[in-house]
């Protein structure tokens, strides 16, 4: 009877031992579990992969350097107030002019948007890189080398606001982002309700006496055509230099169109003025032939510049 008591307590004692052990590894598993939390919370752990063109990202931390490789990158950052280590400009611009006042000299130079410099970028240490599909796709790998690397596109204003809400969750700004989107939705009905009779409208660029129309699909035909203007041209792509979502035309072409405004910038078009076909453009006639800034109604490509591209829509429309 004794050695069975014994038995019984030497069994007990066992037990007591190994739940205290189990209860340990399981406050280390909560413990664990809390940290996780933690990196969530300050860098998006656990949170959904975000889809772009070249694949998802499920980065563990949020990004604190970021270089854009195009102008609607740095727009869609500057509208949820980040400010980029490095962006990719064209030309002499830098960084667009509708964009100065609201960034500081602290964005580094990292070359042409079409051909950026690798070795600045790698030398700006940056933890992610922000690319267009387009023109970036044949430096893809060595992008993705330098650092984490998402690729999106901005042929429509839809899809731009898609990027924002990507580029938003990357950077813990889902709420900023959210906001952007409200309020250019927003923006769009109100100029909506304040534009009258639905008028005709093209955005073009006049480069080598040739006219180069954006189409209704593109960004800013896209955008112009959901706050209630008629854009007038949606015709096949031609093969342009770069990248864009436009026809080249001629003058002839351009007047069989005859919309009652056009928007262009590029060369002069003093030469023209002399052409009867000009002279008898309905846009001319009525002093709708509006000249605009490239880097603004082509170039942009975000939350900004559409905000920008409808103040001016509607500031043209109602100075009749």
């Amino acid at each position: 009877m004794r050695k069975f008591q014994m038995f019984a307590v030497i069994m007990l004692t066992f037990s007591i031992v190994l739940s205290a052990c189990g209860s340990d590894k399981n406050t280390g598993a909560a413990s664990n579990g809390s940290n996780q939390g933690t990196a969530t919370d300050n860098g998006a752990a656990n949170s959904p992969a975000v889809q772009h063109e070249w694949g998802a990202w499920a980065g563990k931390q949020v990004p604190q350097k970021v270089v854009t490789l195009d102008f609607s990158f740095i727009d869609t950052l500057t509208s949820l107030g980040v400010v980029p280590a490095g962006n990719a400009g064209v030309g002499t611009t830098k960084i667009p002019e509708y964009l100065q006042g609201s960034i500081g000299s602290e964005v580094a130079d990292v070359g042409e948007r079409k051909a950026p410099n690798l070795e600045v970028i790698q030398s700006l240490k940056p933890d992610l890189i922000i690319a267009s599909v387009d023109r970036h796709s044949m430096i893809q790998a060595e992008l993705e080398g330098i650092a984490s690397t998402v690729a999106f596109d901005d042929v429509s204003y839809t899809q731009v606001l898609d990027n924002v809400k990507s580029i938003g969750a990357i950077l813990n700004k889902q709420a900023e982002a959210d906001k952007v989107i409200a309020d250019l939705t927003a923006k769009i009905e109100d100029v909506k309700g304040q534009i009258e009779n639905q008028p005709s409208i093209v955005v073009a660029g006049f480069f080598d006496d040739e006219f180069t129309v954006w189409i209704k699909d593109s960004f800013v035909g896209s955008l112009l055509s959901s706050a209630g203007a008629d854009y007038a041209f949606n015709g096949e792509i031609s093969k342009l230099e770069g990248k864009g979502e436009g026809s080249k035309m001629t003058l002839e072409r351009l007047h069989e169109i005859n919309p009652d405004y056009i928007m262009v910038y590029g060369d002069s078009t003093e030469k023209l003025k002399a052409n009867p076909l000009y002279q008898d453009l309905k846009s001319v006639k009525d002093g709708h032939f509006i000249e605009v800034d490239r880097n603004l109604w082509a170039r942009g490509r975000g939350p900004i510049a559409a905000n920008h591209i409808l103040d001016e829509l509607l500031l043209h429309l109602k100075a009749e």
